[in-house]
């Protein structure tokens, strides 16, 4: 059954119903129409009003629109299974923001046709999204729902409503917004830090973004030595803080970028202080001997030195294997694409985020993550999505943390329902997992990383057949058969 759906003020858009497993998904392709003031419900009696919506769930997606760096609201909800389910017209969503200028607008969904049952035809809960809304990095908003007729003065009401914080900008989505680039976010400072005996000696890129830094070495307590603000032109910069050894140690850097659009308030940088390596003199020079000795002690070794150097550079020419290898550099081999499966008792933020960093960061591997292609994953549908990504991708890693592990405030503020959705994954992956044990073409893509404690439980013990790995202790064996196609 389809569901169309319009906005007020005869906003005529049109929808589709997808089926993803046994739940219903709405979408709405329209421009957001502000609407003012109430319902022309509300001022009409009814003798018969639907009950509230069951659930009300938010989370942050990236536009669908192509070029678009814009971060949208997701917002779902499922209808109540009771008989008053036949009254229901319409929807209607307001999101109130509470940020530096404080924003409201809302929209209503209109159900063309009368629902004649409490249950989606698969027997599931009827459930429905809207994309839309756009929204500001670490901004707090209100999402309010209430069905359509709404109920009568005097009576209980049914609208239901969400507080949502929008992500800040380290998000892997957030951080493409142009306020979010503004405040520095896609900056790779690449910084590197090593203690010397009575200081500290720091590298780092800067920015196009602006010619201002400020340099910090400081422990939990303070601050244990600082640079004057730096304006430099050239990509690369070092600068050296009087610290010592003593001091330093266990301390990080901070650097401070100031940029035009963020002043001193951007996003600041850190990096950990190891010890600089000692350079081994290859000459014992006595400083006490006269300086004329010195060079008679220097000049025989610099001439061998030169002789030899000239006499490799000959060879190096008359070989003619050599010299190509010196015109020729070998050609970088671009990034492997991985389809990362992960238990659903893993925590999203804490664990799978942090681990998909680590493969890309240092196994040159471009992730394939659910959380990462909603989208596509609300237009295909997941069996779909995940027959398409598992022909495409060059690995399939399986993940699986300790039972031990805990989530709290930062993880997904959804987690019941993201649960669920991952439950879903990780048992169609391991279907079709099961499904090629019979091929080992197949079973060369499979890899399984272990986290902490991590066991492989006795119901997917058939995963044992493939290479596994225990995260941080494997983590050089890991990359290096992981790159191995």
């Amino acid at each position: 059954m389809a569901f169309p759906c319009c906005f007020e003020f005869l906003l005529s858009v049109t929808v589709y119903v997808e089926a993803v497993f046994t739940c219903h998904y709405l979408f709405c392709w329209a421009p957001v129409t502000l609407h003012r003031g109430p319902s022309t419900e509300w001022i009409v009696r009814n003798k018969l009003t639907p009950g509230g919506l069951q659930t009300l769930r938010v989370d942050s997606v990236a536009s669908p629109e192509p070029n678009s760096d814009t971060v949208l609201l997701n917002i779902s909800w499922t209808l109540k299974q009771d008989g008053s389910i036949q009254m229901l017209k319409a929807t209607k969503i307001c999101v109130d923001g509470k940020g530096r200028f404080s924003s409201y607008s809302c929209v209503r969904c209109n159900y063309t046709e009368v629902f004649h049952s409490q249950t989606a035809p698969h027997g599931s809960k009827w459930e429905f999204h809207y994309v839309g809304f756009p929204i500001k990095p670490e901004t707090p908003y209100f999402i309010r729902a209430h069905n359509i007729p709404p109920a009568n003065m005097n009576e209980d009401i049914t609208a239901i409503s969400v507080k949502f914080t929008s992500p800040d900008c380290q998000d892997p989505v957030m951080k493409y917004t142009k306020k979010c680039r503004e405040y520095g976010s896609l900056w790779t400072p690449n910084i590197t830090a090593c203690q010397k005996e009575k200081s500290v000696e720091v590298n780092f890129s800067t920015s196009s973004l602006g010619c201002k830094y400020l340099v910090l070495v400081e422990n939990d307590e303070d601050v244990l030595g600082n640079s004057d603000i730096l304006e430099l032109n050239q990509s690369r910069a070092s600068v050296i803080i009087p610290v010592t050894a003593e001091k330093g140690k266990g301390a990080m850097v901070q650097i401070i970028p100031y940029f035009p659009t963020c002043n001193n308030d951007c996003i600041r940088r850190r990096g950990t202080i190891f010890s600089c390596p000692e350079i081994i003199s290859p000459v014992n020079v006595n400083t006490s001997q006269p300086r004329t000795h010195q060079m008679f002690l220097i000049l025989p070794t610099l001439s061998v030195a030169i002789w030899a150097l000239a006499v490799g550079f000959y060879f190096m020419w008359r070989h003619e294997k050599v010299k190509k290898s010196l015109l020729h550099s070998p050609t970088l081999l671009p990034p492997i694409k991985v389809l990362l499966v992960y238990h659903p008792q893993a925590c999203f933020y804490h664990t799978v985020c942090d681990f998909a960093k680590y493969l890309q960061d240092h196994c040159r591997s471009d992730v394939i993550l659910d959380q990462w292609q909603k989208r596509k994953i609300a237009e295909m549908g997941l069996v779909l999505w995940l027959t398409t990504q598992k022909k495409e991708a060059d690995r399939i890693v399986f993940l699986f943390s300790s039972r031990a592990e805990t989530c709290d405030s930062s993880c997904n503020p959804n987690a019941g329902r993201h649960r669920e959705s991952s439950q879903d994954l990780f048992t169609l992956a391991f279907n079709l997992f099961c499904s090629d044990l019979k091929s080992q073409a197949s079973l060369d893509k499979y890899l399984v990383v272990s986290l902490g404690e991590a066991a492989l439980a006795e119901d997917h013990s058939a995963l044992s057949v493939c290479p596994g790995y225990r995260l941080m202790k494997d983590a050089s064996p890991f990359c290096k058969d992981l790159l191995t196609i």
